[in-house]
């Protein structure tokens, strides 16, 4: 399993964003103090996230759900560039 699949959305921070040519990179570090390049598409999280959106101040995760009737649902998880400076 990816280094990025092993552990909780939560638990990671968001570093960096850079843009080029081919869109929205993103640079985020898991708690072990490693860091790595993601892009959209990609997966991340423990319940088999996808990177749906990087933007210039935060990256949107979704990730499926499923409720306790059984229904299927996606929750989208926002981790943002700088959650201090956000209101």
């Amino acid at each position: 399993m990816p280094p990025l699949q092993r552990v909780q959305i939560s638990d990671l921070k968001l570093l960096g964003i850079m843009w080029g040519g081919y869109g929205y990179y993103a640079l985020v570090q898991t708690p072990d103090g490693k860091g790595y390049t993601v892009k959209e598409g990609m997966l991340m999280g423990t319940n088999n996230g996808v990177i749906t959106t990087i933007t210039d101040r935060a990256i949107i995760v979704s990730e499926p759900s499923i409720d306790i009737t059984g229904n299927k649902s996606t929750k989208d998880v926002e981790l943002l560039l700088r959650p201090k400076e956000v209101s």
